[in-house]
């Protein structure tokens, strides 16, 4: 599902990084947005790549670029294509909320908890993968501890 903030110019975009940056995979409040978890519209767009990886120089579109611990790159990494049939990578809904909680100095604390209540009120949502993704990940504590309060 897309979100109003995720237009097909900006999945054009997300689709242009992806020939640029191959194993480049949008993320946090970039991902959050194209879910439709969040209403925060970022300036740039977030782009993750494993630690290792190599960072090519790009000035258009505009990006803020993250690396992430290799062995977990490629978790819950899903392949999305624009309207044209152009093909980007994106983490699913689950990921960025869990990435959103594990991370709040990047995408602000309000941001994460409004997009994990986003989450949790759609249909399918899937608290038991979000925990396993956050156990994963290395942000079981925060996850649960959220959960513990918007559940309650």
């Amino acid at each position: 599902m897309q979100s109003i903030a995720s237009t097909p110019a900006t999945n054009t975009e997300f689709a242009a990084l992806a020939l640029r940056v191959p194993h480049g995979t949008v993320c946090l409040t970039s991902g959050l947005s194209f879910w439709e978890l969040s209403d925060a519209l970022p300036d740039r767009i977030d782009l993750a790549v494993p630690r290792d990886a190599h960072w090519p120089k790009i000035s258009l579109p505009a990006i803020q670029p993250h690396r992430f611990a290799p062995e977990t790159f490629g978790l819950d990494r899903l392949q999305q294509q624009t309207d044209a049939g152009d093909r980007f990578w994106i983490y699913s809904a689950p990921r960025c909320v869990v990435d959103a909680m594990r991370l709040p100095h990047l995408v602000g604390r309000d941001v994460a908890l409004e997009a994990l209540s986003r989450y949790l009120r759609q249909p399918g949502s899937d608290v038991l993968r979000l925990t396993a993704l956050a156990r994963q990940l290395g942000g079981e504590r925060r996850v649960r501890e959220a959960l513990e309060v918007i559940l309650a």
